[in-house]
């Protein structure tokens, strides 16, 4: 380990020390404004029943059923996908539901085969 990693460590630790004595922290907090996400009122917007929302989306019907009650907060790609559908749902739903046609889709295998 290189000098100034191990001195950045040790001064680490010294922070830790400090703050266990005292129940002081001087380190700094970041603070991060986190977008609340109504996935029940984008649900109820939607038309849809939690089954059919939860098998359309591929989110598992208990994991919705905990954001809707506010147990659990969604995260990652579903945090993404819900932030879009409470600005445009409509967008989300004709981007999953269209399916090439099948000469579409049989022309690409063809060219991803050459």
């Amino acid at each position: 380990m290189k000098k100034e990693r191990f001195d950045h460590l040790v001064g680490s630790l010294e922070e830790v020390k400090e703050h266990i004595a005292t129940g002081k922290f001087r380190g700094r907090v970041s603070q991060i404004d986190v977008q609340p996400i109504d996935v029940r009122t984008i649900r109820k917007r939607s038309g849809m029943t939690q089954l059919r929302f939860a098998e359309t989306f591929g989110i598992g019907l208990g994991t919705l059923q905990k954001w809707e009650r506010g147990e659990r907060r969604p995260s990652g790609a579903a945090r993404s996908l819900l932030l879009v559908m409470q600005t445009n749902l409509q967008v989300v739903v004709n981007a999953l539901t269209a399916v090439p046609s099948r000469r579409s889709r049989r022309a690409r295998k063809v060219r991803a085969a050459a």
